[in-house]
């Protein structure tokens, strides 16, 4: 709620927008922040789900206290439960969602690309239009030891590696000893109305020679003019996302090296 820089960034994109007597969907209310957004920017009404019920008492409760109750519907729902119940009986001119964690896809970017590819009409605007990921190869004993155990004074811990995180897992990236082995490209892009599970390839040309422990990524969400993003240049109440490798890969400066994006957010050396 205090990262003001995507807060501002977001309610930019708001304002930018033209609402009036503009019908809202939001999926994943939060604290209601959003919502209020749209109210205050002149929408009609703004209808917005939260699955999880301490957030959707809190969304309520503060949007009474701001004034806005007439002008918001907060759903206790998820939105595919919302969208196939008999109140969901509108047709949203915006849709709004920030249902992304570090690595894209963890809070269920597929499910909620479904649902939202079921309602909009070719004239809805979808908010974010698009999200770029990116990504490099990183050498880092820090973050491999944060997921593989060895052993602990003389002890064999190994065993436990076997719940070892294979998709990603959250890193502050400048707060790590780490190592860039390459130069930072494009893995996906990624749109609402695309909402299928397919794997991505992309390439990586390594720069330096060393061990590539997995790679890390960050993305770029484009509401209007605006960006949200977790990049690794700006500070942001988000953390990077490092995707491990099943076993480390050693990298050869100039060598290009092919992998594939899984939907879980895996990345694996292609064949």
């Amino acid at each position: 709620m205090n990262d003001r820089a995507r807060n501002r960034a977001l309610y930019d994109a708001i304002s930018a927008i033209d609402l009036t007597n503009k019908v809202v969907f939001e999926i994943g209310t939060g604290a209601g922040l959003i919502a209020m957004y749209f109210a205050r920017a002149g929408a009609r009404h703004v209808y917005t789900c939260e699955m999880e019920e301490q957030m959707y008492e809190l969304a309520v409760q503060t949007i009474k206290q701001n004034g806005l109750s007439d002008r918001i519907t907060v759903i206790h729902a998820s939105s595919t439960e919302f969208i196939r119940s008999g109140d969901f009986n509108f047709s949203p001119d915006i849709i709004f969602t920030e249902t992304l964690d570090c690595g894209v896809v963890g809070e269920g970017y597929f499910n909620v690309a479904a649902d939202i590819s079921k309602i909009a009409r070719e004239d809805t605007i979808i908010l974010p239009s698009e999200i770029r990921q990116y990504g490099f190869l990183v050498n880092s004993e820090e973050f491999s030891a944060q997921n593989n155990v060895v052993s602990s004074e003389g002890l064999d811990l190994s065993g436990i590696n076997r719940y070892s995180t294979l998709s990603y897992f959250p890193v502050h990236y400048n707060l790590y000893k780490a190592r860039t082995l390459s130069a930072t490209e494009e893995l996906r892009r990624y749109t609402y109305f695309d909402h299928h599970k397919n794997a991505n390839t992309f390439t990586l040309t390594a720069y330096a020679s060393g061990v590539s422990h997995g790679i890390v990524s960050y993305f770029h969400a484009q509401y209007g003019k605006s960006v949200v993003t977790n990049d690794v240049r700006d500070s942001c109440h988000w953390h990077q996302a490092f995707h491990p490798f099943v076993e480390p890969i050693q990298v050869k400066p100039g060598t290009e090296y092919s992998f594939t994006l899984r939907s879980n957010g895996a990345i694996s050396l292609s064949n």
